[in-house]
């Protein structure tokens, strides 16, 4: 399975869609899906399984709610699975810092202030779902060889569970809990199942339908709060992405992961040059030394497990990208070969918000980076409230001389490492905070 944690991605275009929170109501299979009537299937809801009571605790729905409001408000915290971790936990800092600077969310005031201005509601944290037609027909024989990968027709779901855990961003524990005694791997069409209460993450079934990407960036633009996104800032060691607007604000985080090697971080600012929705992915041997026996490039077509997700946001740098990803509980691992990969609903999220050439700024102290991707007019990342300018060349201008990429890297006392400075110092004041899990 490691060989999906990738990057050096080539790619193809087709359809995707999006991402966000439901209301407290019953909501039913497929974004174009009508449930059969009992005329045209035979069957009335009487013949499925009863509703299963959810087997959670109270204070599990209260961090599920903390959770589903954070990512409704643009700060993901993760895979959901009612456990407020270290991920919720920097989604809960960084969105207090973005909405109230200065204040502790973990403090018992601070809590109660983020509390109601998330709209927090663990009595409404859950809902039901009918599962649809097309839910099952997302779900086939997932091969895990390459030679296989590129022989099937599509990269599906492996099993209904697999399906249902990523159309509401959660684990499968986590959905297993809310319907125990289910089966979820052998649910049937018309069935209701317990889910959290988030709005769906479509599957491939909406992929190939006429319209269905540009009514799905419709859809998210008109659910969140418009927020323009003037530049991305990756924290390489973090391994977070902050979204910030045109006047330096922090509006929104995604969690991703990085490359596994040093060697392959990226060690120069970036802006975004393409995109690929619902993409194929090209398999280099020469960039899998460990693939033995494979001598020729092979297309993996796509699906939502394909190795690079359900969406392609492409950089200017060689084969670098940020990306989905076949394998949501792997997100925040190091693992891939220098692109950023991210859950497949947070990648659609994100490319909802994108637009070509926008700036992707670099954070790691390991590796002092010049800021070489022109921002925005006055817009500059926090902490460098006098960004360089960027020459013609790319380079950083300082003093009289420009400073290349490989004189930044000589040169410990750069304007760079002073931003780096400045972000160690903010987190280092949030971390000192108690890490408790907030309540009501």
């Amino acid at each position: 399975m490691k060989h999906w944690m990738l990057s050096v991605c080539a790619i193809a275009v087709s359809i995707l869609v999006s991402h966000g929170r439901l209301q407290a109501q019953e909501v039913h299979g497929g974004s174009e899906y009508s449930p059969p009537t009992s005329s045209a299937s035979g069957n009335t809801t009487t013949n499925y399984p009863p509703l299963a009571i959810p087997a959670i605790t109270q204070q599990r729905k209260i961090n599920l709610a903390w959770q589903i409001a954070l990512a409704e408000h643009n700060f993901s915290p993760g895979i959901l699975d009612g456990i407020f971790g270290p991920w919720s936990k920097m989604a809960l800092r960084q969105y207090a810092r973005y909405k109230f600077p200065g204040l502790n969310p973990f403090s018992k005031k601070g809590a109660a202030i983020v509390y109601r201005a998330l709209g927090v509601n663990p009595a409404h944290v859950l809902t039901t779902y009918t599962v649809s037609k097309q839910d099952l027909e997302a779900v086939g024989p997932l091969p895990i060889h390459w030679r296989a990968m590129a022989a099937a027709t599509r990269m599906p779901y492996s099993s209904t569970l697999d399906c249902l855990a990523e159309k509401f961003h959660c684990t499968r524990k986590l959905i297993e809990l809310l319907n125990p005694g289910v089966n979820l791997r052998a649910v049937v069409p018309g069935q209701r199942i317990n889910v959290p209460n988030i709005r769906p993450f479509p599957g491939p079934n909406d992929f190939g339908l006429p319209g269905a990407l540009s009514s799905a960036i419709k859809k998210d633009r008109a659910f969140y709060p418009y927020h323009h996104l003037a530049y991305i800032e990756i924290d390489l060691q973090k391994r977070i992405m902050r979204l910030f607007n045109d006047k330096n604000q922090q509006f929104g985080l995604i969690h991703c992961s990085v490359a596994a090697l040093k060697s392959d971080l990226p060690t120069t600012d970036a802006y975004v040059k393409d995109f690929a929705m619902n993409p194929n992915y090209t398999f280099l041997p020469a960039s899998w030394p460990t693939v033995h026996g494979i001598h020729h490039p092979l297309v993996v077509p796509p699906g939502p497990r394909n190795p690079v997700g359900v969406v392609w946001m492409g950089l200017n740098l060689k084969n670098v990208g940020m990306h989905g990803n076949p394998l949501p509980q792997y997100i925040g691992l190091t693992g891939s070969h220098g692109c950023f990969r991210m859950t497949n609903w947070d990648a659609v999220h994100l490319f909802t918000l994108v637009h070509i050439g926008l700036p992707i700024i670099m954070i790691n102290h390991r590796h002092p980076i010049p800021l070489d991707v022109p921002l925005p007019t006055g817009c500059d990342p926090p902490g460098l409230p006098n960004a360089p300018a960027a020459t013609p060349e790319g380079t950083l201008a300082a003093g009289n001389a420009p400073i290349t990429v490989e004189q930044s890297r000589r040169t410990p006392k750069s304007r760079v490492l002073s931003r780096r400075a400045v972000e160690e110092s903010l987190e280092a004041h949030w971390n000192r905070q108690p890490v408790t899990a907030p309540s009501n």
